[in-house]
């Protein structure tokens, strides 16, 4: 890669889940979520048909954090690593939230890694003038944190942000799990605000131009919020927008958490992509 002579990248503690021959999915979580927060109603029929991959972030789960600073390109490349690692040589990468900003480096840096981009509820950095991208940690995170304490921020910020009004009221479990699977395999909380600041850092919106891998956009309709990195609403339609044939599918009646509220429906549309990529011999 051509991140420079940073901090070294490390192979991240992983799972695989599924068909060993069907093609390999690599799924890229979120700011400080490790990969047992993947739903196995997501996981499972994933599986069926490609072969899986989880994994911990450094500084999540079962993988160490390092001493150093954080960024996407790091993180980027701790997943080439564990491609090597596994001896696959190209996947469809799916990336949510900061996970697709992950994505985007790793498509940049080691095109030859990526068979396909699902860019999941995420976006390229500052690209708007309207909203001034916070660098470092967000005033309102931090003071979340103050206020409430880590445990409480993260479920609050969860609930507010992943689901809908409606559907927390009608599946409590739903979100009590995303919850609890994040908490029980949580960063530390320096960790957690080195991933924060690592997204809010990120920024692509100048290279967008040089992806060239077959590029799915997904958001749900009802993420519009403005958080420290804008909204993702905006940020995807900007993705699709300036990723070379990129393609973008909304999610009806989703919020951030699109995967948790409405797994049939990404596994249904996830299916349909990569079908269509192996298909095409893209």
């Amino acid at each position: 890669m051509s991140a420079g002579t940073g901090p070294s990248a490390v192979a991240p503690a992983h799972e695989i889940h599924g068909s060993a021959g069907g093609p390999a999915v690599v799924l890229i979580a979120g700011t400080g979520y490790p990969g047992t927060t993947w739903p196995d109603e997501l996981v499972r029929p994933l599986g069926q048909r490609c072969t899986v991959v989880t994994f911990d972030h450094r500084g999540t789960g079962r993988t160490p954090g390092t001493p150093d600073s954080y960024s996407t390109r790091l993180f980027a490349e701790d997943v080439a690593t564990l491609l090597a690692e596994l001896g696959i040589d190209a996947a469809h990468i799916v990336g949510h939230s900061m996970g697709g900003r992950v994505a985007q480096w790793l498509a940049l840096d080691e095109p030859g890694r990526v068979r396909s981009l699902v860019l999941a509820a995420s976006g390229p950095g500052q690209f708007e003038s309207g909203h001034r991208q916070t660098h470092g940690i967000p005033v309102r995170a931090a003071l979340g944190l103050i206020e409430h304490g880590y445990e409480r921020y993260m479920r609050d910020l969860i609930t507010r942000s992943f689901f809908t009004p409606a559907f927390s009221a009608a599946h409590p479990e739903r979100v009590e799990w995303l919850i609890r699977a994040f908490w029980n395999d949580r960063p530390p909380l320096e960790d957690y605000l080195k991933h924060v600041a690592a997204r809010q850092e990120h920024r692509t919106t100048d290279r967008l131009h040089e992806i060239t891998q077959p590029t799915l956009v997904l958001i749900g309709d009802a993420d519009t919020g403005v958080g420290g990195t804008g909204s993702h609403w905006h940020q995807s339609q900007y993705l699709a927008a300036n990723i070379p044939g990129a393609e973008l599918q909304v999610v009806a009646d989703a919020k951030h958490g699109f995967f948790w509220s409405h797994p049939e429906r990404t596994v249904e549309l996830l299916t349909a992509w990569i079908d269509r990529i192996e298909g095409s011999g893209s």
